[in-house]
């Protein structure tokens, strides 16, 4: 299913000057509209842990789904994707939801799945402890030379 697009006749459509455009084009989802989405959804924030306040990234699965959603839109009317956000901002909800709905019909599961592994892979790795004892600076003494 690799480089599907569909056509999504919008319910209200997309006022842009005098022209409502209803003719939208989706195409699938790739790797890399699903990582430039998730770090576009990270915003820095200062959590309260035990040690304190720390920074940290934290995103917003709402805002990855809209940002995977408008590098997935080719076109509405004349205007080329990917839409620009205030763009989608002006969307009616009945075309959102629909435009998510065909999104989620033409990736299944492919977004999320990579989605879940990205999370998990890009977190746990930092959050784990260096090796005991091992001073991964030396090399030397870890015989790397």
């Amino acid at each position: 299913m690799a480089g599907t697009r569909i056509d999504v006749p919008l319910i209200h459509g997309l006022k842009i000057g005098e022209a409502v455009c209803k003719d939208a084009k989706l195409r699938e989802a790739t790797a890399g509209d699903v990582l430039e989405a998730q770090e576009a959804a990270e915003r820095l924030m200062m959590v309260p842990t035990q040690n304190g306040v720390e920074p940290m990234l934290v995103v917003s699965p709402s805002r990855v789904g809209v940002e995977v959603l408008r590098r997935q839109i080719v076109s509405i009317g004349d205007v080329s994707g990917p839409l620009d956000l205030k763009l989608m901002h002006r969307l009616h909800p009945e075309d959102l939801n629909l435009l998510l709905a065909k999104s989620e019909q033409l990736d299944g599961a492919a977004v999320a799945q990579t989605q879940e592994g990205v999370t998990q892979r890009g977190r746990g790795d930092s959050d784990r402890p260096a090796s005991d004892g091992a001073d991964v600076g030396d090399r030397v003494k870890n015989g790397m030379e």
